[in-house]
């Protein structure tokens, strides 16, 4: 099949609205468990411990805004649920340290 072509699905309105109903539902589970994940705030080398990287390299993310920096000033302080959205979202091979 050519990259071009997709398969052309046909629904009725019953297996519409149960395609949607799972995909909400879904969404609504991440929401709730990010929303109950407590969030705890990490240092830069604390960070670059979870992602596998040096501590530089969390420098660098936050300046190409693939991380935030919670801290003020010169303090370099990251988030947990700011990790676990760029672990989730790019399936990196990063290794996570416990």
């Amino acid at each position: 099949m050519n990259i071009n072509e997709r398969p052309i699905y046909q629904l009725d309105s019953k297996q519409l609205e149960w395609v949607l109903a799972e995909l909400l539902d879904k969404k609504f589970e991440e929401l709730i468990d990010r929303i109950n994940t407590p969030e705890i705030i990490h240092t830069r080398d604390e960070a670059a411990d979870i992602l596998g990287v040096r501590p530089n390299t969390i420098s660098s993310y936050i300046e190409r805004g693939i991380l935030t920096n919670k801290g003020i000033g010169r303090k370099v302080l990251i988030s947990s649920k700011e990790l676990d959205r760029i672990l989730k979202k790019n399936h990196l091979s990063f290794k996570k340290v416990a």
